[in-house]
């Protein structure tokens, strides 16, 4: 938040205090007028009119009418009636309005007028920390950057709610999860897995801070891939920053779904004619995604993935974030210990995920089984630097693939572990911890899919409990001896 400061160079700040006096006039006069704007208090240069304009935000949090008697007696119960100039204010600022036709041009230039004040105060803040010895460059490209965000987005301020507008924000956000259901529009961003949405209550959502953490060659990164198609499917802007491989091994990975494309003949130009048709249908397909690669050198900085994210978020381009992966991301910051500079990188990305309103999912390396030992399934303490990892995450999955280890690995049925694999969900702030999801996928692990056998076989077993259960009851209350 930038705190204003008076011009130290005697100009008098941008201001335009009749207009904001015709403004409040027209919400006092003109019914419902106070959906037209779009104002802050703080858009308001004169504090009088900062006053009055919170108390007519209060009145419509209140769903109350907003006329000159409603305002004066709101004004009464802020104790700031007397510091405004009394009813007699009130009365005077209506007698200015003749129409409320230009309403909202109006806004417009109180709005641009208070832009350019943050904008002199942020230039100001920021010559002083460049001048400073003691402050590192890459702090003040950092105050830049969100600052320059928050006076874009109009969030400049920092407060804290009541417990009525706290209510009020809640009863919306059900109302709005409502109406997207009934419309057809997922309540949050699919996986692409149904047996992992249903866990997930849907799916990614808002500010989540996912963890997909795995040991080596468990497919983390095609998750991440499966999961940024799915997302782009549905409508939701995705960028993937790639810090470990290029934006043109993720496409091959992308292109290689197909059956009929491989890998090898890729790499090696070997295509046949058959291929490279196939490989325009792919082409045409992967066109339509939503979809943003960041793999240049510099985005292993955090600061810069920061930058990005708010900018594409400025540009409505961004609803889902995905980092492959934590353990090569760098800030430009000393730390004593990687463990340190790993909870302060998680705790900014979980900040961001607030901040812009997004679910991020962050890809991480599990600690290598110790040689020789069986492989377990994999737990929270198994993530590096797993405490703070842990401390900031929202959830936490965990892909298994036990053929991998052990080709002749059988699961609880004994049924082998070839081509499938299971998700465990070791941390889940919302929902339940542990659960199981498991998952098919293709020999060359290029494409992830529903177990349907698990999912009938859950099925199956549910109604055969319940069918047991009847006839346990039946039996109990039915049979008199």
């Amino acid at each position: 938040m930038i705190t204003f400061i008076k011009d130290e160079y005697g100009k008098l700040p941008p201001q335009a205090i009749e207009l904001e006096e015709i403004i409040l006039g027209a919400l006092i006069s003109e019914k419902d007028a106070i959906e037209k704007i779009e104002l802050e208090e703080d858009d308001f240069y004169s504090v009088k009119n900062q006053t009055i304009y919170s108390a007519i935000l209060r009145l419509k949090e209140n769903r109350s009418p907003i006329d000159m008697f409603t305002v004066v007696e709101e004004l009464k119960r802020m104790n700031e009636i007397d510091n405004i100039g009394g009813s007699y204010a009130i009365a005077l600022l209506c007698s200015k309005v003749v129409s409320a036709a230009n309403l909202q041009y109006h806004a417009n230039i109180i709005k641009q007028k208070s832009i350019a004040r943050k904008l002199i105060a942020m230039s100001s803040e920021i010559q002083t920390m460049a001048y400073s010895e003691e402050t590192d460059v890459a702090d003040v490209l950092e105050f830049i950057e969100q600052n320059f965000t928050d006076i874009s987005t109009g969030s400049t301020r920092t407060d804290a709610s009541d417990i009525s507008d706290s209510l009020n924000e809640t009863l919306e956000y059900m109302q709005k999860l409502q109406f997207e259901a009934e419309n057809g529009r997922p309540s949050a961003i699919p996986t692409g897995l149904v047996e992992l949405d249903k866990q997930l209550n849907g799916g990614w959502k808002s500010p989540d801070l996912i963890v997909l953490g795995g040991r080596p060659s468990m497919g983390k990164t095609q998750f991440a891939v499966h999961f940024a198609k799915y997302a782009t499917q549905n409508n939701y802007k995705t960028l993937f920053i790639s810090i470990e491989m290029t934006k043109i091994q993720l496409i091959i990975r992308m292109l290689t779904e197909n059956e009929a494309i491989d890998f090898y003949r890729i790499k090696t130009g070997q295509l046949s004619e058959q291929e490279w048709l196939e490989v325009d249908k792919m082409i045409k397909q992967i066109s339509q995604m939503d979809l943003f690669i960041a793999d240049d050198y510099k985005i292993r900085y955090l600061n810069n993935i920061k930058s990005l994210a708010r900018k594409m978020a400025r540009k409505n381009q961004l609803k889902l974030l995905i980092i492959d992966y934590l353990g090569l991301i760098r800030t430009n910051s000393k730390f004593g210990t990687r463990d340190l500079e790993i909870g302060y990188i998680t705790g900014e990305l979980k900040n961001l995920c607030k901040e812009l309103n997004i679910p991020i999912i962050l890809l991480a390396q599990l600690n290598r089984a110790e040689k020789g030992a069986k492989v377990r399934k994999p737990q929270l303490q198994d993530l590096r630097e797993s405490g703070n990892i842990e401390q900031d995450a929202d959830i936490v999955i965990f892909p298994h693939r036990p053929y991998y280890y052990d080709s002749d690995a059988i699961d609880s049925d004994g049924e082998s572990w070839e081509n499938r694999g299971e998700i465990i969900i070791g941390k889940h702030r919302e929902g339940e911890i542990n659960a199981i999801v498991r998952f098919r996928h293709d020999k060359v692990f290029k494409k992830i899919f529903d177990d349907v056998d698990f999912k009938k076989k859950l099925f199956t077993d549910a109604i055969n409990k319940d069918i047991s259960q009847v006839s346990s009851n039946f039996y109990e209350e039915e049979t008199p001896f």
